[in-house]
């Protein structure tokens, strides 16, 4: 994690299961994260575009209405370029880009770990100082 004083990294999570909703931001406040949330692709989009400062990955279910994941992924991707992607699935168990991907039912200590490598991640690209 970053020191105390660095800024808090900024995670929009995304899924159409309030439970779902209500863990993962738990589990990311509990990292020091800014969270974001969003109950579908479509609203994550509006959150996205709302929001002036800096998002540095998002969290989203593969599969919900109006919008799914893999083209939520892509079109903030488009408007966010650099943004880090965590995708969440109960039936996919891969992605052939090589997204990383949480299987449901969610495991905590599983979530953890890829919360942490995404973090990881962002911070070598886009926190330098941390």
């Amino acid at each position: 994690m970053c020191p105390p004083d660095a800024h808090p990294f900024t995670i929009l999570i995304v899924d159409d299961e309030p439970e779902v909703l209500n863990l993962l931001g738990r589990v990311l406040k509990a990292e020091g994260c800014r969270v974001l949330a969003a109950h579908d692709g479509r609203a994550a989009l509006r959150v996205s575009r709302e929001y002036t400062g800096v998002i540095d990955a998002v969290i989203t279910d593969l599969s919900m209405p109006k919008l799914d994941g893999l083209e939520l992924r892509k079109r903030i991707s488009d408007e966010r370029p650099g943004i880090r992607a965590l995708l969440m699935s109960g039936y996919v168990f891969f992605v052939p880009d090589g997204t990383p991907l949480i299987k449901k039912p969610l495991d905590l200590v599983a979530v953890h770990q890829h919360i942490r490598d995404l973090l990881a991640s962002a911070r070598r690209t886009s926190r330098a100082g941390c």
